[in-house]
């Protein structure tokens, strides 16, 4: 993963969403929630600035600058019909708390 200037997302993203994700859940759902009940606030509130800037920002080639940028080792249409799907729902699980 190359340095950005989303390094909240990029953290949960390479920590939660690696290969081995399915040992938190199969789910969006489950793994926020375990990543939820291991972070602070501040930590969930910050990876939450990250997705609404990164969608602002780079909303004209959303899918590309995802790849680009994190270098994911999922799909996020393996979880969502989209990748801002994906972003958002990750963002609604996290304020669920």
């Amino acid at each position: 993963m190359v340095e950005n200037s989303y390094p909240h997302l990029a953290e949960l993203i390479g920590g939660w969403f690696h290969q081995d994700f399915d040992i938190e859940g199969e789910t969006i759902e489950e793994i926020i929630g375990a990543f939820n009940r291991s972070s602070t606030p501040q930590q969930r509130l910050a990876v939450s600035a990250d997705i609404t800037e990164f969608l602002r920002a780079n909303d004209a080639r959303l899918d590309a600058d995802f790849i680009r940028i994190f270098n994911p080792d999922i799909e996020p249409t393996g979880f969502a019909a989209s990748t801002r799907a994906f972003l958002e729902e990750i963002a609604r699980q996290i304020a669920r708390g």
